[in-house]
């Protein structure tokens, strides 16, 4: 059975393996993130006063409008930010306390049980009795008991701020993370990367005149013929073109692949000029889940015009929530490993038939061509997009996974027959199913 010494000795180690200096880098990272933010609000106001200069009609305006909102939601951003900080700061100093106070408690307990060792070893020397021996052993173990019930009140007391200050955290609007929702990447990660480029971007662009036009009208073919403009997007966004199919994709390992998907980034089409058909419009989801395992898993499908008319093409997404996780914003993570899928997805006319294009796995890492999002657009401002069709081939890990897919699919189409969604099982070796979506 463990004295009272040892139950001492527990809990001061419990309290001492706190890190004070991980929860002041956590907080000096909300504040540097915040002045990235701040710094990001200033950039974006640039941008829409410029752009205002030339962009006009009702998507220009909307865009602009667009770039408003987001330039208030990064005020919204740093004061989230700002009260996080605040929080990892209370947490530290509760835990510094608790840790000097139980640094003090270990000192009194180890001072008890050195004056309760020599009680004991005078009385094995012949001095003294075994009567007054046994009455201070319980003198000094009942002291020692006191020490312990502080001990633990102090503990009590650093979970009961830990447990405010946590809900505080959990409980955040979500201005934070509405553009980044995965739990994979701190926040500062996500910040970092998403901003680290911008001032580079933005002094490309300020430095040449026919780059501020390109970036004015939506002109990406302009945009990309500048190299470093190229590679940073590529190295950020994940966009690449692919000469043999004329299109542009995007790069497994981009910045989307961790921010993942939120039923919010729908709202986003007015800023990239899209106009899309899109499933899931009216909050009917194609969303399943594997009855083994719990995991929870989203098929998104795409089609229609991007860039403001400029462009057109269409998107393949593969998502994923882990067992019992949920979230009213509709928030999914990328699919990763095996819960990648490998897609061939065409593009074509749905009244004539013509063929625009077809992306068989480019972006995906490696040659296994397993991506959790397959997109392809191509620039051509005189396709008509309510006449775009997309059929694709989707291969799962297993035949179970996709007879599930296959199911829900199907549940989809039904429900939703203005849709034209026809979706049929194709081959089990490897487990795949095709469709076609006229809508």
């Amino acid at each position: 059975m463990s004295s009272v010494f040892d139950k001492i000795r527990h809990v001061a180690d419990q309290v001492e393996k706190g890190s004070t200096t991980d929860l002041d880098d956590r907080a000096r990272a909300c504040r540097a993130t915040k002045e990235a933010v701040l710094d990001a609000k200033v950039l974006v106001e640039a941008v829409r006063v410029q752009l205002a200069e030339c962009w006009r009609g009702g998507a220009g305006e909307s865009a602009l409008t667009s770039l408003t909102d987001f330039k208030k939601n990064r005020d919204d951003q740093a004061q989230d930010l700002e009260e996080s900080a605040v929080s990892f700061e209370v947490v530290r100093d509760a835990l510094s306390k608790a840790q000097g106070d139980a640094r003090s408690h270990r000192a009194d307990a180890e001072a008890l049980e050195k004056q309760l060792d020599g009680v004991w070893n005078d009385l094995s020397r012949g001095e003294g009795n075994i009567v007054s021996a046994w009455a201070e052993d319980k003198v000094i173990k009942a002291r020692a008991v006191v020490v312990l019930a502080d001990l633990e009140r102090i503990v009590l007391g650093y979970d009961a701020v830990l447990l405010a200050e946590g809900l505080k955290l959990r409980t955040k609007t979500g201005q934070v993370w509405e553009l980044a929702g995965s739990e994979k990447r701190n926040l500062a990660e996500i910040a970092a990367i998403m901003l680290r480029e911008i001032p580079g971007i933005a002094e490309l662009v300020k430095n040449d005149p026919r780059l501020k036009v390109a970036l004015a009208t939506g002109n990406w073919e302009l945009l990309l013929q500048n190299r470093e403009i190229a590679q940073k997007i590529y190295d950020y966004l994940g966009f690449r073109y692919v000469a043999d199919g004329d299109y542009y994709t995007t790069g497994e390992h981009s910045m989307q692949s961790f921010l993942g998907w939120h039923d919010f980034y729908d709202k986003l089409e007015k800023l990239i000029g899209a106009d899309l058909d899109a499933t899931g419009d009216d909050g009917d989801n194609m969303e399943f889940t594997d009855p083994k395992t719990g995991k929870q898993y989203r098929l998104e499908l795409w089609k229609g015009s991007y860039g403001f008319g400029g462009a057109f093409g269409g998107e393949v997404g593969f998502y994923t929530r882990e067992p019992g996780s949920s979230d009213p914003a509709g928030y999914f993570d990328a699919a990763q490993g095996d819960d990648q899928i490998k897609v061939s997805q065409t593009i074509y006319n749905k009244t004539t038939d013509e063929v625009y294009f077809t992306n068989d796995g480019h972006g995906a890492d490696g040659s296994d061509k397993k991506h959790f999002w397959n997109l392809g657009i191509r620039t051509d401002p005189d396709v008509d997009p309510s006449q775009l069709a997309q059929r694709a081939t989707i291969e799962v890990r297993d035949i179970g996974l996709r007879d599930q897919l296959y199911d829900e699919m199907t549940r989809w189409a039904e429900a939703h027959r203005d849709q034209n969604l026809i979706v049929t099982k194709t081959t089990d070796d490897p487990p795949a199913l095709s469709y076609t979506w006229e809508k």
